[in-house]
């Protein structure tokens, strides 16, 4: 992805005002947050490609929204999409709402449990036996590659040299990939760069970034 939805390491590119600070400090997006957290789980909802999604929104449009309101726009496709809403419900709120097709019995979560969960340690590690194909202290190099969907390298590392700090274990590879691909699971690093290697002169020799990426894009240093 080299679109606009990718702005690290970009210069011109400022974060707006209402959006520096406290992340949760319109009311509004405590709400969103709330719903995004309570809506998990609800069944028959569509998790729907909520990255992919905004990563398709306009540029213009892209740069102009709150970083909230993009999930809250996903968030409501995929309710759309489910059937759990219609857009007149959400035209007209006040007016009459149907109730969704949910199974008997289904409560969503209550406040004390989603508290609950946040406080709970989430890995994505999968219980899957896997040879890795780096070891802690390899040097390795990013692959260029540009895909046209989603992807979790930063443009700015791509083509550079790194280290391997950790290795994570094997977890989902959750990029967009090509159709008829299949990658599956495999291991998940966090490779260190140095400030020189990433941005040059200007870069600070002590200087570190630590970036976490999949073993398919990452090769052996030569």
């Amino acid at each position: 992805m080299n679109g606009i939805h990718d702005l690290g390491g970009m210069d011109g590119f400022r974060i707006p005002v209402r959006d520096q600070g406290f992340a949760l400090h319109e009311e509004w997006e405590r709400l969103t947050w709330g719903m995004l957290l309570t809506s998990f789980g609800i069944p028959g909802l569509r998790a729907g490609p909520s990255r992919s999604f905004i990563e398709n929104l306009p540029p213009e449009r892209y740069l102009a929204m709150p970083y909230y309101a993009r999930f809250l726009e996903a968030r409501t496709k995929s309710f759309l999409d489910s059937g759990l809403v219609t857009q007149q419900e959400l035209d007209n709120p006040d007016g009459p709402v149907a109730m969704p097709n949910l199974p008997p019995g289904f409560q969503p979560p209550t406040p004390e449990q989603i508290v609950q969960f946040l406080r709970q340690e989430q890995s994505g590690q999968l219980n899957v036996a896997a040879p890795a194909g780096f070891a802690v202290g390899d040097e390795v190099v990013v692959k260029n590659d540009h895909p046209a969907g989603h992807t979790r390298v930063p443009r700015y590392v791509r083509g550079h040299r790194g280290v391997i700090l950790r290795d994570h274990g094997v977890h989902a590879f959750e990029d967009d990939v090509a159709p008829g691909t299949r990658v599956g699971p495999q291991h998940l690093y966090t490779v260190t760069f140095t400030g020189p290697e990433l941005w040059g002169s200007p870069g600070h020799a002590r200087g570190r970034m630590h970036v976490e990426l999949w073993e398919i894009h990452l090769a052996p240093a030569a």
